[in-house]
This record gives C-alpha cells, structure tokens and sequence, in this order.
C-alpha cells in the first residue's frame, strides 16, 4: 500500500505525469529541476519503487501509480473549478490564467483575430497559446484543439468545426509537381497524402507548419497543400482542379471531465466556440 508522508510530494508527481519533463513540471511548481528530481527520489523511498520509468520515448508513469494518480487529477481539476467559482461569485469577476494547446493555422487565422474582443470581455483571465499542429493529448495545458479525437484520458472532446484544403499551385511556376510538403510525422493525414499520391513524388522541401508551406511555395513557385481560406484568397495562387477532393478535418476541443464547471475555462470554451461559428459561416456558408 503506497505511502505519502508528504502530500506535498503528490504535487510533484501529479506535476511531473502531466509534462513529462523535469524543468516544465518545476517551471509550473514555481520550483527548480533538482528539487523535482529530489521529490521523486524521496517519494520513490516511501513508496519502494520508481514512480515513474524512463523509456526512449520519455518518463513513463509506473503503472502502480495509475489509479492514485487518476483521482489526483480528479481532486486537482475539482478544486481548480471550485476555487474559480467561489471567486467569481465572491468578485463578480472571471480571473485565472488558462493555457491552450491550438495549431497554428487556427491561432493564426481564427483565434488571435478575435483575441482583442475576449480580453476586453475577460481583462482579468489570461491566456497563453501552445501553438503546436500536431498534438493529440492534453499533457500540462487546460484546452487542447486538435483534428483527431482523443482516445485516452478522461476528456471531454466537442467538434467545434471544420477546416478544408485543396492543392495549390503557384500561378508563375513553370513546373507544378514540384511542391512543398509537411513533415514526414504527418504523412497519415490527407493533405500530404493526397498530395504524394497526386503529384508522384515526396516534396522538394518539408515544412513545419502549413504558414511556412504558404510562405515558402510563394517565394519558391512550388505547389502546395493549403488551407482553402489562406489559398483562396492569395492571387499568387490557383487551386488544381484535377486534384483528389481533400477530405475536411473536424476540430475537436477538449478538456479534462473534471474542469466541465470551471467558470473561467466555461469562458474561454464559449470564446473559442464562437470564433469557430464564425469562421464557419463566413468561408463555409454554403
């Protein structure tokens, strides 16, 4: 039966599961490396094994730990919800900081746009964005926006909506099968798929991000997959009608089930909800 003399110590580990990462987890405990690995050693003694296993692919949670680990996260993400509630009913005000995990298309071009509108709804709640295209759980961030449906974790996972592509190819280049692609990591998903299987060949350059396929297929005249409203709109740009339809991707966003009653996350939610209304009924109103 584990031993925790120091609830304090659960802090740690609870802080440590969610990043993966000594310095992010003592980074999030206004804490320092070495005192995170001195709290796992510790908690290692009490319990008599490793809290946790290093594999290649990262810190991994001993598997003992599982079920005390998911009711800490049950208890952390409640009292988060009912300290935001008690304060909002105490002030009258939303206030509390909340960190989004969003690709970077749609932080670009459908949340920052509207950024301006929520901070003056919401002065006192403070948001950063984790721009990242191509993460699929929620780790150490409070919402995660992602194109494929979480399947672990206790998440609550709603579509908020769609993004379409096409093919594109820059109308001055003198050849269209040379094109510009993603990384090879994201070859499972349509627009570099497709892409492969349309023009024959891997692209002359790989991208992390479908802004730098923009950016570089505009300099360079090489043809690209492309989000319909970055490529639409571009004049450089003409979509290639022969192409293979590209399918839409629905974007999900999640968030742990524990937080459903967090106020200040229940405002950001609505906020990002509304920006994606919006997007939908002004490039897809057909």
């Amino acid at each position: 039966m584990p031993s925790f003399k120091n609830w304090d110590d659960l802090r740690y580990l609870i802080a440590f599961y969610r990043t993966g990462n000594m310095a992010t987890a003592a980074q999030r405990l206004d804490s320092n490396p070495a005192t995170v690995s001195r709290r796992m050693a510790r908690l290692g003694e009490a319990l008599g094994y490793p809290p946790f296993e290093k594999r290649p692919e990262g810190w991994v949670l001993n598997p003992r730990l599982e079920s005390i680990v998911e009711q800490a996260l049950k208890f952390d993400g409640a009292l988060i919800s009912a300290i935001r509630k008690e304060n909002e009913e105490t002030s009258g005000n939303l206030s509390g900081n909340i960190t989004i995990s969003v690709p970077m298309v749609v932080g670009t071009y459908i949340l920052y746009p509207r950024l301006s509108e929520f901070m003056t709804a919401y002065p006192e709640i403070n948001l950063s964005f984790i721009l990242d295209s191509y993460q699929e759980n929620l780790n150490d961030n409070d919402i995660l926006m992602t194109p494929t449906r979480p399947e672990h974790g206790r998440l609550i996972a709603s579509q908020t909506g769609v993004l379409r592509f096409g093919l594109y190819a820059h109308k001055e280049a003198g050849s269209k099968t040379d094109w510009a692609g993603l990384p090879i990591a994201v070859n499972k998903y349509a627009p570099t798929s497709v892409a492969t299987e349309y023009f024959g060949c891997p692209p002359v350059v790989r991208l992390d991000s479908f802004q730098s396929l923009h950016r570089v297929a505009s300099e360079t005249g090489l043809s690209a997959p492309l989000p319909d409203f970055i490529g639409d709109k571009d004049p450089l740009f003409e979509r290639i009608i022969d192409a293979p339809p590209l399918e839409e991707y629905p974007m999900y966003l999640c968030y742990h089930e524990t937080r459903r009653s967090d106020p200040v996350l229940k405002a950001v939610r609505e906020w990002i909800r509304d920006c994606m209304t919006d997007h939908q009924k002004t490039h897809y109103a057909s």
